[in-house]
């Protein structure tokens, strides 16, 4: 490389650099203010808290419940549609809802999934749509809302509140009695939607843990705050009756644009533009979880802790699955709805917007100044010892400002990484996330940048983007999976049906349980013991036909000899955990372990992990008996 095209090379950065900074810095402000706002209303209603009321759930359970219906499009997603159904009809709290399936003729396997778990329950409707798919996501919704209007006929009653979730959510079992407290007072709601935790190497899912955490326990809040424009997730979002009939189109009486691939972020700010009322909650409860001992000390332990009433789900793993999606949200939020809603008059509306559609070019300044760096680095390593080049500080002492301009925009983005650091701990509770998350925005940049590129080339390099309405584009489906057992909590009837199948306790018994445990986070069983409603003896015996588990006198259990098979590290793990070999087949590898509580899904977990070379198999012991 000659002299003169180093030295042009030098200039021609050198004025890149200037120009990122200042569009660093001026790109960054709304993010501050975003930032300084949450914090001051953070500290003033601290000092107000005293004044409110919390919402408790027995504040949730005394009001009537409405008639709901959970909205589901599918488009091949028979690998994870049946475990959705069944473990969430199994985990939500509350007794009048529906849930609707939209599916496609030409997707047998989902069908089928569905048309199985709406064998076993009653309130799973598969819905089988005439044009065969893909179509886009609005299309399926429309479908499924046509059905439920004219299942409404025959049912003899009008569901009052509508709810998107996805095929891959966990729903939170008091989500809708939340979403029943709120409406017809507000017209949508949104609930935080949280990534699950898993694995540190899995970097591309924490990417989305750590923009929902920062997201959706701040920005939205002062979105919301400031009367702005607050988006829906497509997930965990409520809709009263009255919303969707206020955004029905007069033609199709539909209320789901099809011209947008992003059609929860265009309700929600239809919604806005006609000066509905939209919420964004962020409720806690208090709960019990199994973790282990700390400070060295062995066994596991129950501990009270905070959780969010949100909705968890598994995000894309891989890279690429990561870059479809992010594609797929950029067409619709900045290009389509740039193009379809413009820039309405109201300036709260207009900064929140401003706020999202600088996705158009901020992603191009973040992933173009990772080359801006590198070619600086290598420079001054490169020309540190050659004098007739000109050096950086010369150029920063000749333009101080730019020198300040860079100190400014190095402060804005290590303020940001702090926020996103607060956030992710806010959620997630352990340090180590929170500090990944500051490496992880560099791997987030280069997804989103990537993702922006597509974006542009899929808008501005097919006809569609002169001719065709966005509405063409099919579903750019992302693959989605469920939570293993590892995760999430097998499919089993609730203790407390058992309860009233048998006659056991009343239903006002039950109530009252059930608000004492949403109080205090202990488990059911032991406030029902406490309460004196049902004796140890038959709670173990209620617990074994809960998880399916044979019930074993602790006196009558045979004498296993030949235990020297499992390493002695293994049988250690085993009494220190109070665990109990029942039996031992070595030629058929069948372990059998006997267990005092089975709720303790983290010790299962581990005692699974522990004897993978053998064919693991619980039993429940009777150690009063």
């Amino acid at each position: 490389m000659t002299h003169h095209t180093i030295v042009t090379s030098y200039f021609m950065f050198w004025y890149f650099l200037s120009f990122l900074a200042i569009v660093f810095i001026l790109s960054g402000l709304d993010d501050l203010f975003f930032d300084v706002y949450y914090w001051i209303r953070y500290l003033l209603r601290l000092r107000k808290k005293h004044l409110y009321s919390p919402l408790t759930y027995e504040k949730m359970a005394h009001k009537e419940e409405q008639l709901i219906a959970i909205l589901v499009p599918c488009w091949h997603e028979a690998g994870v549609i049946g475990t959705m159904l069944k473990h969430n009809c199994y985990a939500i709290d509350y007794k009048r809802y529906h849930i609707f399936v939209g599916l496609y003729p030409n997707d047998p396997h989902t069908i089928e999934e569905v048309q199985q778990a709406a064998s076993l329950m009653s309130h799973i409707h598969c819905i089988i749509g005439s044009t065969p798919g893909p179509t886009n996501k609005a299309s399926n919704l429309n479908t499924i809302y046509h059905y439920i209007r004219q299942f409404e006929h025959s049912l003899g009653e009008k569901f009052d509140i509508f709810v998107f979730h996805d095929s891959e959510d966990i729903i939170h079992p008091l989500s809708l009695k939340l979403y029943n407290y709120l409406i017809p007072r507000k017209d949508m709601i949104q609930i935080p939607v949280f990534p699950l935790a898993v694995s540190s190497s899995k970097l591309t899912h924490w990417l989305y843990a750590d923009e929902f955490a920062e997201i959706h326990t701040k920005n939205i809040i002062v979105r919301e705050a400031i009367k702005g424009h607050v988006p829906s997730a497509g997930v965990g979002t409520a809709f009263s009756r009255f919303a969707l009939q206020v955004i029905e189109d007069p033609t199709t009486k539909m209320p789901f644009s099809t011209d947008s691939l992003t059609e929860d972020y265009h309700t929600s700010l239809a919604l806005r533009i006609h000066q509905l009322k939209p919420v964004f909650v962020t409720q806690k409860i208090t709960k019990t979880i199994w973790q282990k001992r700390r400070f060295f000390r062995k066994g596991y332990e129950q501990k009270l802790t905070k959780e969010y009433i949100a909705t968890r789900a598994l995000f894309p793993l891989a890279y690429k699955q990561a870059v479809r999606q992010k594609t797929r949200w950029i067409l619709g939020i900045v290009f389509q709805e740039w193009r379809q809603t413009r820039w309405p008059k109201e300036w709260r509306l207009r900064f929140t917007l401003a706020h999202d559609r600088k996705a158009f070019y901020t992603h191009f300044v973040n992933g173009f100044s990772y080359f801006i760096f590198l070619f600086w680095l290598l420079y001054s390593l490169l020309t540190y010892a050659l004098p007739q080049y000109p050096s950086l500080q010369e150029q920063l002492n000749y333009n101080p400002w730019v020198w300040w301009l860079i100190v400014i925009a190095t402060g804005i983005m290590m303020e940001r990484m702090i926020q996103r650091f607060i956030a992710v701990k806010r959620v997630y509770y352990h340090w180590l996330p929170a500090f990944l998350s500051i490496p992880r925005t560099f791997y987030g940049n280069i997804v989103n940048l990537h993702a922006l590129i597509r974006a542009y080339l899929s808008y501005y390099g097919k006809p569609m983007a002169s001719s065709a309405t966005p509405s063409s584009m099919l579903w750019d489906k992302t693959d989605h999976l469920f939570p293993g057992s590892s995760i999430l909590t097998p499919y089993k009837p609730k203790l407390g049906d058992l309860l009233l199948k048998k006659k056991l306790l009343s239903a006002e018994q039950l109530a009252e349980a059930l608000i004492i445990q949403n109080q205090t986070g202990q488990r059911l069983g032991t406030i029902l013991c406490q309460k004196k409603y049902i004796s140890s003896q038959k709670l173990l015996t209620l617990l074994s036909e809960q998880y399916q588990l044979p019930l074993v006198n602790k006196s009558q259990l045979p004498l296993t000899t030949n235990l020297n098979q499992l390493t002695k590290r293994t049988q250690r793990w085993l009494k220190e955990n109070h665990i109990e070999v029942v039996s031992f087949d070595y030629e058929q590898k069948q372990l059998i372990l006997g267990l005092d509580d089975p709720t303790n899904e983290l010790l299962i977990e581990r005692a699974i992990n522990r004897t993978t070379a053998w064919n693991t198999h619980f039993v429940l012991i009777d150690k009063e008996s």
